[in-house]
């Protein structure tokens, strides 16, 4: 929703704050910036290298 507020600010002739209520708005922009993807698939060796390396990353941090 943050961001959504923001480029509402930002591009006003794009991005149209339609409904507002005390907990939900509603926005109003062409279909043609809407993506859907597929999650990305991260197998187990790279997420072990990932947290490898944010150990060390953190271990060096604190040094």
């Amino acid at each position: 929703m943050r961001k959504l507020d923001k480029l509402d600010s930002d591009f006003p002739d794009t991005y149209k704050l339609t409904e507002q209520d005390e907990v939900s708005k509603t926005y109003s922009f062409p279909k043609s910036y809407v993506s859907y993807r597929k999650p990305r698939a991260v197998s187990t060796k790279q997420r072990e290298r990932a947290g490898q390396m944010m150990i060390e990353q953190n271990k060096t941090k604190r040094d």
